[in-house]
């Protein structure tokens, strides 16, 4: 399916009482597993240089049934050729713009076991892989006690019908390529935010495989915030949300105090604007961060 451009942003949960620790997955129904959108060229194009130059940063091979258990299953939604890669989860992974972790269970837990993973967001496959989920999300505060178990579960129940949930965050880089956790973002002053703070989004589905193993895809959508709220019930939910939020849900947003109080002096400053305008309050956006330039 063609997704335009900032569908995406009406997806994310900007209720301020509800805690990033709702896990908010629900059934996929009719919407697309795979979504296409016009990224793609540039996306497959930048995935295949990360696989090219940078291999055992972003894939780790599963056994060859399950590769190509999870290349079938993506061939019945878009074209897949099989000659671009001796490794059949990489001709699946180079065919979207989808990452493709698979996660099987052994040792009484979760384990991601292999990955086709190039848009990581401030994370390391090679650090990760072959590890349980618990130990994979040690870094996020209170994983252990309030999402593991729940995951857990979640995973045990799975069947063939994909779930969907959705993460977000708020990033000073628009790199789809982020490997690297920065000790502090810098703090943009107000009159950069609208350009320079990204709202980066995970758009996740997980589905159970024949084989036992679960298939989780990980699709990142991203937009500069002015970009992103292009629309003026768009500006007042993200102003509601970044005004009410707890302090610890903001945080794990990416948002700092300091950087939140220069977000709220920005979305305060315009009021309503006609449909037709494009940039709320006339606000100059310099581009749409789609990530054109390859890492280096």
């Amino acid at each position: 399916m063609i997704a335009a451009a900032h569908d995406w942003f009406d997806d994310l949960d900007l209720d301020p009482t509800s805690s990033w620790r709702h896990m908010g997955t629900r059934s996929l129904g009719s919407r697309p597993w795979l979504v296409v959108d016009g990224r793609s060229d540039h996306e497959r194009s930048l995935r295949a240089h990360l696989l090219a130059e940078r291999r055992s940063e972003v894939f780790a091979a599963p056994p060859a049934e399950i590769g190509d258990e999870v290349c079938a299953l993506v061939a019945t939604e878009v074209e897949v050729r099989r000659d671009v890669d001796p490794d059949s989860l990489a001709c699946a992974g180079l065919a979207i713009q989808e990452d493709l972790c698979l996660l099987r269970r052994h040792d009484r837990s979760w384990h991601l076991d292999a990955a086709m993973l190039c848009f990581p967001s401030r994370w390391r496959l090679t650090d990760k892989i072959g590890r349980p989920l618990v130990e994979v999300h040690a870094p996020t505060p209170g994983y252990a006690e309030h999402l593991a178990p729940r995951v857990d579960r979640l995973l045990d129940r799975l069947t063939d019908r994909p779930v969907v949930r959705r993460n977000w965050f708020v990033h000073p880089d628009p790199s789809l390529h982020q490997p690297d956790a920065l000790v502090v973002d810098p703090i943009l002053p107000t009159g950069d935010v609208l350009d320079g703070l990204h709202i980066r989004s995970e758009r996740q589905t997980l589905r159970k495989l024949d084989s036992g193993w679960v298939l989780f895809t990980i699709r990142i959508q991203h937009d500069p915030l002015g970009i992103a709220l292009d629309r003026h019930e768009r500006w007042h939910r993200f102003r509601h949300y970044v005004e009410h939020a707890p302090d610890d849900d903001l945080a794990h947003r990416g948002m700092a105090p300091q950087q939140v109080t220069e977000v709220r002096r920005r979305l305060a400053e315009d009021g309503p604007w006609s449909p037709d305008t494009r940039t709320p309050g006339g606000s100059s956006l310099r581009g749409t961060a789609d990530g054109t330039a390859l890492p280096g």
